[in-house]
């Protein structure tokens, strides 16, 4: 649970910075509604600080785990992994997929999940349709656990 509630706090630090954007600040600040002339001023590196911090907060990891539902190298291999890819996305519009290219394989994995908990009930509804699913380990982004299908 703390884990979850840290990722959160840091998925909406990420949405704040980088929705922030410094020029709109200062301007914003600059802005005054008595009429006086306001001037801004940065000291020192504070926006080579705040790019650099985006950045690094974008680059975060974790570790989770995810549902491979497509594994196969053979000459259809690609073909079939967009059909698995479109018949899951049909099946369940608001957990992301992912395709990937490992050579040779053509692999499919399925959500975001933080616990084993989680990847087991997500791996309980999805091997109805998919009954080679299988739960694996991995890491993502902490940007990636924003992600929804549209």
């Amino acid at each position: 649970m703390k884990r979850i509630v840290l990722i959160l706090t840091l998925l909406m630090t990420i949405v704040g910075v980088s929705a922030q954007n410094l020029d709109l600040f200062r301007q914003s600040l600059a802005q005054s509604q008595n009429g006086a002339t306001i001037v801004v001023q940065e000291q020192g590196d504070a926006s080579a600080a705040v790019a650099s911090a985006t950045i690094q907060t974008q680059r975060s990891n974790v570790r989770g785990y995810r549902i491979g539902i497509f594994y196969d190298n053979s000459q259809d291999a690609r073909e079939r992994a967009a059909e698995a890819e479109q018949m899951f996305r049909a099946s369940f519009p608001s957990i992301p997929v992912y395709k990937d290219y490992r050579n040779p394989y053509f692999i499919v994995t399925v959500g975001n999940c933080l616990t084993q908990e989680e990847a087991t009930i997500l791996w309980g509804r999805v091997k109805t349709i998919f009954p080679k699913a299988h739960i694996s380990r991995t890491e993502f982004s902490i940007a990636e656990l924003a992600y929804k299908n549209e």
